[in-house]
């Protein structure tokens, strides 16, 4: 009888110390999607009116810098903002998935296209491994998946040497099909492996890369885990970083 009583009196205790920090959370978390949609409209028309300046001709050099200026600081808030909504959807289970039968090659080939002038710009190159064999259709929401393949890319351009090789590739057995995106750049040390899905969490410990939130990487996990698939991260042979995402197929 003593033991029974003191189990719960133990559980009670331990409810009751963790009824603050559960409070705090939460609220941290309506103040995240309260603040996300009260900035969507200023920034809206922030970015509008940069546009009208910068296509303004009379503007003299100083004053262009400066509109250019803002105008990219508005992008990252803007950036921001949206991977703000989408994490406050995710809390508040909001999020809603549109599935349908894709094409996998022509969703390799979309991605490809995308990234491919990205690359070109900051002097990688992008190579693209396709079957010489069909894969098999995915029944799976097309755009939520691009966007974790996204994710992967942009955090593959951010963390690439210069002049190095990032590749997308893709492989299918009867029961799964993955998604990879191997970068040969610096690599990710095992200290930040086990961080790197939190959020606003960043290995770059000076901040230099000021484009960067630390949020791209967990709304990936969110998303995969919506998709009822897993993430898995591997060194790339010679250095570098793999990132793959992997889905049953039914």
């Amino acid at each position: 009888m003593a033991c029974i009583v003191v189990i719960v009196l133990t559980r009670y205790l331990l409810k009751k110390s963790f009824a603050p920090t559960e409070r705090i959370l939460q609220s941290q978390k309506d103040f995240v999607a309260t603040a996300s949609h009260e900035l969507k409209s200023p920034l809206a028309v922030m970015i509008s009116n940069t546009d009208m300046l910068l296509d303004n001709v009379s503007l003299n050099e100083q004053a262009k810098q400066a509109v250019q200026t803002i105008d990219f600081e508005c992008m990252r808030l803007s950036r921001l903002v949206k991977d703000m909504l989408l994490l406050a959807s995710s809390d508040a289970k909001t999020w809603t998935l549109h599935k349908s039968t894709i094409n996998v090659d022509t969703l390799l080939i979309t991605l490809y296209e995308t990234y491919e002038p990205v690359c070109m710009k900051q002097n990688l190159e992008l190579k693209l491994h396709l079957s010489e064999e069909s894969y098999p259709a995915m029944f799976t929401d097309k755009d939520r998946l691009f966007q974790i393949l996204c994710v992967f890319m942009d955090n593959a351009i951010q963390h690439s040497k210069n002049n190095s090789l990032i590749e997308i590739e893709v492989i299918a057995t009867e029961k799964n099909i993955a998604f990879s995106v191997v970068d040969h750049g610096q690599g990710i040390s095992d200290e930040d492996k086990q961080y790197i899905f939190d959020r606003f969490y960043s290995g770059d410990k000076s901040h230099t890369n000021k484009s960067n939130f630390g949020l791209g990487l967990s709304i990936a996990k969110e998303l995969t885990q919506m998709l009822n698939g897993i993430i898995i991260i591997n060194d790339t042979a010679g250095g570098g970083a793999t990132f793959t995402v992997k889905f049953p197929l039914k």
